[in-house]
């Protein structure tokens, strides 16, 4: 079932100013691309390929030139509150997405308050579920975000993605400042969100290894446009010129995902 599907997709930006020519720059040309209900789909590119914009896009921030993205079968047409239920957004820069004069605790409880009927009480009953569920602890509810370190301030902000219980969350590079074992353990930890809960993900990367350990299938941007789309295999080999140069000069794939917490327990009861 499609979740999002976007259609002929064109974007582009006014450049120039007070001492040149003003101009057009287009970002995208024309993208289609379709993402499934409880499926990991990796955007990878390069940089300026076009993939911030395109999640600003389909988080309604900013409204295409031509084309159309459907939600669910519903055209997207700028922010709203019944989007914002079912699409959250985890950002790279996990300091400056927090207010640093406020509690972790009172930014994750912030969509509840605005996209939840919750009361106070729930509200905090359902933020220590919450940072149970990304492995932090419960006395971090009153830390600021100066007192958590960079790979727990990104815990906390999937945990406010989480808190209305999205359809989809959209990564967008919300990895590539943390170390390789910080990002191994924050793509498990929302591998087993995917299998619980079947929230979709887009993973928006410049690091196919990424990719490899998280997602299903991997669409490939070069110069606004889609120029690869295909299942994601220990084999697969992509064909355009510029795909081809990034997974030639992608890091060492990682290890291999670890098991499902279920076969993890199993396998523990087995040798015990």
């Amino acid at each position: 079932m499609s979740l999002i599907q976007v259609s002929n997709l064109s974007h582009g930006y006014a450049a120039g100013g007070l001492f040149s020519k003003r101009h057009r720059v287009q970002v995208l040309r024309h993208l289609s691309l379709e993402l499934h209900a409880g499926q990991s789909l990796g955007l990878l590119g390069g940089s300026g390929s076009g993939k911030s914009t395109l999640a600003r896009l389909l988080m309604g921030l900013e409204t295409a030139d031509e084309g159309s993205i459907h939600f669910n079968g519903h055209v997207l047409q700028g922010l709203n509150p019944l989007f914002l239920q079912q699409v959250q957004m985890v950002f790279q820069d996990a300091i400056s997405a927090f207010n640093p004069q406020r509690s972790i605790g009172w930014s994750i409880a912030e969509p509840l308050r605005h996209l939840s009927q919750l009361n106070a009480e729930s509200c905090k009953a359902r933020v220590e579920q919450l940072l149970q569920q990304v492995s932090l602890v419960a006395s971090d509810i009153d830390k600021l975000p100066a007192q958590l370190s960079g790979g727990q301030l990104q815990r906390a902000g999937i945990a406010r993605a989480l808190a209305v219980g999205p359809q989809l969350i959209i990564l967008d590079e919300a990895l590539s400042n943390l170390d390789r074992v910080l990002q191994v353990q924050i793509l498990d930890l929302l591998a087993d969100v995917r299998r619980e809960s079947g929230t979709a993900f887009l993973l928006i990367t410049h690091d196919l290894s990424l990719v490899q350990r998280f997602c299903q299938r991997v669409v490939v941007l070069a110069d606004g446009s889609l120029v690869e789309d295909q299942a994601v295999t220990a084999q697969m080999r992509f064909t355009h010129p510029t795909a081809r140069a990034l997974q030639d000069a992608m890091l060492p794939a990682m290890p291999k995902a670890r098991p499902p917490r279920s076969a993890q327990q199993s396998a523990v009861h087995s040798e015990a």
